[in-house]
């Protein structure tokens, strides 16, 4: 809908996942930065293999049912390991894919300082072709990444390989930057002729109000929910290394149930039961409860 860009919530793994559906975003973003860091505790650098993404994708997919775009960083080498990347998130079930243009091993676009090189803008549309025709028979999208502004190319560049990758077959169009005026006067030129998507984590000021305005389709909140749990995390850890009950850490927890809840434990097992006999079992049900069944399946619904 004009003027209601779509607002992707950050996740790094299953749970998280679960929290941003539960929270009312209409799609989870796996992010590579997230699932290194969570996962892995490692920087965001194309240490994580194509096969652990993949795995973090296809876990994230079924814990959810809202639509997953993941994170597929720069996908693993040329056209050859792009096109695999994007069938095998496809296959996970990820609803789309982003492929951006830093060349391998990539160096994570928050590093102000860091080395970096883009690919060739036709070398980068060979990859984003050939993910496109691998993701196809899935119905999974292609987000194709610019990462010019962060390179210190200027917007020229930035549009020029936006134009490029479009034509390529990318579905929408993601421009990474540092700031955001020349990022907003690339959208409100209307010279990319996909839907362009904002990553906010380095121009936090800026009102979605504004990037709506600008004609941004998407909005992605990478990182947000990782950093926070960091620092609850370690508010929670401090106060429990000093405590003398664990009641005194309470307040900054979530009950017991609220975990049981996103994890779907059968509401059954926590009904207390008569007991009959010296066996603790129910004499008229000596079968043990079963667990409801996951009324989403094995796997999330496809999107």
């Amino acid at each position: 809908m004009p003027g209601r860009p779509l607002r992707l919530g950050g996740a790094h793994d299953a749970l998280s996942a679960c929290l941003v559906e539960q929270a009312g975003f209409p799609a989870v973003w796996l992010s590579g930065f997230g699932v290194a860091a969570a996962q892995f505790d490692l920087p965001d650098a194309n240490l994580v293999t194509l096969s652990e993404s993949a795995e973090a994708a296809r876990r994230v997919a079924a814990a959810v049912r809202i639509p997953v775009v993941v994170d597929g960083d720069n996908g693993f080498g040329d056209a050859f390991h792009a096109a695999r990347a994007a069938r095998e998130y496809a296959a996970a079930g990820a609803a789309a894919v982003c492929l951006e243009d830093n060349a391998f091993p990539k160096r994570c676009s928050l590093w102000a300082s860091a080395p970096r090189a883009l690919v060739p803008p036709e070398e980068m549309a060979a990859k984003i072709a050939a993910a496109k025709k691998a993701a196809e028979p899935y119905g999974t999208l292609v987000i194709g990444r610019v990462e010019s502004l962060i390179a210190g190319l200027g917007p020229e560049d930035a549009l020029a390989r936006a134009r490029a990758y479009a034509e390529a077959g990318a579905d929408a169009i993601l421009i990474h930057a540092r700031s955001f005026p020349p990022l907003g006067e690339i959208a409100r030129s209307g010279r990319v002729p996909r839907p362009l998507v904002a990553v906010p984590t380095l121009y936090p000021e800026v009102p979605f109000s504004e990037l709506a305005d600008a004609g941004f389709a998407a909005v992605v909140y990478a990182n947000q929910l990782l950093r926070a749990m960091v620092r609850a995390g370690r508010a929670a850890l401090s106060l429990l290394r000093r405590a003398e009950t664990l009641s005194e850490v309470e307040p900054l927890i979530s009950p017991l149930e609220e975990i049981h809840r996103l994890v779907r434990v059968p509401q059954e097992w926590f009904v207390e039961k008569p007991q009959h006999g010296g066996n603790g079992h129910d004499a008229r049900n000596p079968e043990p409860a079963r667990p409801n069944a996951d009324p989403r399946g094995h796997h999330a619904a496809r999107r």
